[in-house]
C-alpha cells in the first residue's frame, strides 16, 4: 500500500526558522522536504529527508521573506505544498493565506487569496513586504466612516458588508437587552446571519471577481479581520468544498492571533455605545458556535452554498466552476 502526505502545517520557530509537521495516510515513511519562494514545487530546493517515525522537522538558516515548503514521501512524484498561514507584519496581527485546506478533489491553492485586519496599520516596512505578495485586488469591507477615519494605503474596491437592512438601528444603539457574555455572543450570531441576508450581492461580487482577468492574487479585509472578513472567507471555502470543521478552525484562528490587547479600539467603541463589559467580551471573543450557526443558515435558509451563491449572491454556475478550477489544486 502506498503512503501519501495528507496534511502539512508550517509554523514560525524564530527568525530564520520554521517548524514543518505532516500527517500520512498509510504506513510510516520517510519524507522529502523542499523549500522555495513560490507555491510551485518545481521552484523548490530539496532541504532534508526525514525518516520515520518522525512527523515534524525544523528548518533553520532560512533567508528573510516568505517560504513555501513541499512535503512528499521519498520516491513519490507528488508533494503537498504549504506555508505559514499567518504572514507576519509589524502593524497587523491577522493577515492570513487561505491556501492549503482540503477541498473537493484536492487542496486550496496557496498565495492567491488572503484575508486580513485593517490595512491602515501597515508600516513602511510592511508595505514593501505587502508588495512582494503580488496582490492585484484589495476588497475593503468596512463602512464609510471606518474608511474615512482610517483610509487604506493601497488602492481598494469598497464593498461595505452589513448585517442589517438599510436604515435599521444597530443593536449597539439600544443595548439595554444585551447584558451578558452570552447576549454578546448571540448578537454576533445574529450579525453573521444578517450578513448572509443583507450582503449577498457583495459576497457574489467578491467571489465572482476572483475569476476575472487579473482577479487574483486578492485580499479582502475589514477592521479586525474576524466578522465581515470571516464570513467572506467561510463562503469562499464552502464554495470550494472545504469541510465545515476546517472552516470553523480557520475562523477561530483570529482568537489565536488577534489578542484582547489588539482589540482595545473595538472594545472601547462598544463601551462608548453602552454595551456592558461582559457583552463586549462576547462579541470580541468570536466563539466557534456563532459562525457554525451561520454555516447552518446557509443550508437551512438558503438551500446550500451553490443555491446561495447562484441565487441571492448573483453568481453564475460558470463563475462557480471557474472559481473551483482556479483555486483547487490536486
Amino acid at each position: 500500500m502506498d503512503t501519501y502526505v495528507t496534511r502539512v502545517a508550517v509554523e514560525p520557530a524564530e527568525p530564520g526558522s520554521l517548524t514543518v509537521s505532516w500527517e500520512l495516510d498509510g504506513e510510516p515513511a520517510a519524507v522529502d522536504i523542499g523549500v522555495g519562494p513560490t507555491p510551485d514545487a518545481i521552484d523548490h530546493t530539496h532541504t532534508v529527508t526525514v525518516k520515520p517515525p518522525a512527523t515534524s522537522a525544523r528548518l533553520d538558516g532560512l533567508a528573510p521573506g516568505r517560504h513555501y515548503v513541499s512535503v512528499g514521501t521519498t520516491g513519490s512524484a507528488t508533494a503537498l505544498i504549504a506555508a505559514e498561514r499567518r504572514i507576519p507584519f509589524e502593524g497587523l496581527q491577522n493577515f492570513r493565506d487561505l491556501g492549503g485546506y482540503r477541498a473537493d478533489g484536492g487542496h486550496t491553492r496557496w498565495g492567491l487569496v488572503f484575508r486580513s485586519d485593517g490595512l491602515h496599520k501597515l508600516t513602511g516596512t510592511d508595505l514593501i513586504a505587502f508588495e512582494r505578495l503580488g496582490i492585484r485586488v484589495v476588497y475593503d469591507l468596512r463602512n464609510e466612516t471606518e474608511r474615512s477615519d482610517h483610509p487604506n494605503p493601497v488602492a481598494s474596491i469598497h464593498l461595505p458588508v452589513v448585517g442589517r437592512p438599510p436604515g435599521a438601528v444597530s443593536p449597539l444603539a439600544e443595548p439595554t437587552e444585551v447584558r451578558s457574555t452570552a447576549d454578546g455572543e448571540r448578537l454576533l450570531r445574529d450579525m453573521y446571519v444578517g450578513m448572509l441576508a443583507h450582503s449577498a450581492p457583495l459576497f457574489g461580487r467578491i467571489l465572482g471577481g476572483l475569476v476575472e482577468d487579473d482577479g487574483m492574487p486578492a485580499l479582502f479585509h475589514c477592521h479586525a479581520g474576524k466578522d465581515r472578513t470571516g464570513m467572506t472567507a467561510a463562503l469562499l471555502l464552502l464554495a470550494l468544498g472545504v469541510d465545515a470543521e476546517d472552516i470553523l478552525d480557520d475562523y477561530e484562528l483570529t482568537r489565536r492571533y488577534r489578542l484582547f490587547e489588539h482589540q482595545q479600539d473595538s472594545y472601547e467603541n462598544m463601551l462608548a455605545n453602552g454595551l456592558p463589559h461582559e457583552a463586549a467580551l462576547g462579541v470580541l471573543g468570536g466563539p466557534r458556535w456563532t459562525m457554525a450557526a451561520a454555516l447552518d443558515d446557509v443550508d437551512s435558509t438558503h438551500g446550500g452554498i451553490e443555491a446561495y451563491l447562484t441565487g441571492p449572491a448573483g453568481m453564475t454556475a460558470v463563475q462557480l466552476d471557474a472559481l473551483r478550477d482556479r483555486l483547487i489544486t490536486p
